[in-house]
């Protein structure tokens, strides 16, 4: 069993997480990204609000138009894994 993590343990990863779904995306990124997996990940791993604004600005720069709707199937299949997996956490301690 392991222990919870503190809060300015908690805290970091959130932060870190952040940062890492704020990264820049390339405009070959833009074009060969597959939006469902990304929105999924952004969510199951990462536990992060829906970053498509963030995304879909950075690849408009670059030209390229993102598919929203993709993007957040994805994120709505990974956050309900992802809590799926956090009540089966929660519930064996």
């Amino acid at each position: 069993m392991r222990a919870p993590l503190d809060r300015s343990t908690r805290t970091l990863l959130a932060a870190c997480a952040l940062l890492a779904g704020c990264a820049n995306f390339t405009a070959e990124q833009c074009r060969t990204a597959n939006w469902y997996n990304l929105g999924e990940q952004d969510a199951l791993l990462y536990g992060l609000q829906p970053q498509i604004d963030q995304i879909t600005y950075q690849c408009q720069k670059v030209g390229v138009q993102v598919p929203e709707k993709d993007y957040m199937e994805g994120w709505v299949e990974g956050e309900r894994e992802h809590e799926r997996r956090m009540s089966r956490s929660s519930g064996s301690m």
